[in-house]
């Protein structure tokens, strides 16, 4: 297989990984309001975040490795998943107040929320701007994985 020809199959899998993501966010984005709904569009965002950096990343690879990288589902499908679970580990980071500041987004629990770890689930950003934030974070989380895991290293050495 040639290095374009293992392009074109690269780009169509990141492509229909990309619509599938689209498509989904898109549906949890337009259902009425309830509980986990942010949750998910975290994920999902980073998931479009991992899918950009991976995308990003192909012109850096040789002709052997973007060749074994068409061999390869999971290859595709793993960096845009990792992005939404360190999406999900950013929010948890917010709600926590551990990662807070004027860059950061704030939230608010519902007045009817859940007691216990359903709370989570009911927790909603201040305003509008603090979603922007919020989803830009989700996507900077996916597409520069290594950022969260720094985070989390910084995190985890303080008292």
């Amino acid at each position: 297989m040639t290095r374009q020809q293992a392009l074109n199959e690269i780009w169509k899998r990141l492509l229909l990984v990309l619509c599938l993501s689209m498509a989904v966010c898109a549906a949890f984005f337009f259902l009425p309001e309830g509980p986990g709904r942010v949750g998910v569009l975290v994920f999902l965002i980073g998931n479009i975040g991992g899918y950009v950096s991976v995308h990003r990343g192909l012109a850096e690879l040789n002709d052997a490795e973007i060749v074994e990288l068409s061999a390869s589902w999971w290859a595709i499908v793993a960096p845009p998943f990792i992005g939404g679970v360190l999406a999900l580990t950013m929010f948890l980071l917010f709600l926590s107040n551990i990662l807070a500041g004027d860059l950061f987004p704030t939230f608010t629990p519902d007045t009817d929320a859940s007691k216990g770890v359903e709370s989570l689930a009911d927790q909603h950003a201040d305003g509008m701007r603090d979603y922007a934030k919020l989803l830009f974070w989700s996507f900077v989380a996916g597409f520069n994985q290594k950022y969260v895991v720094d985070i989390i290293n910084s995190v985890k050495g303080k008292p």
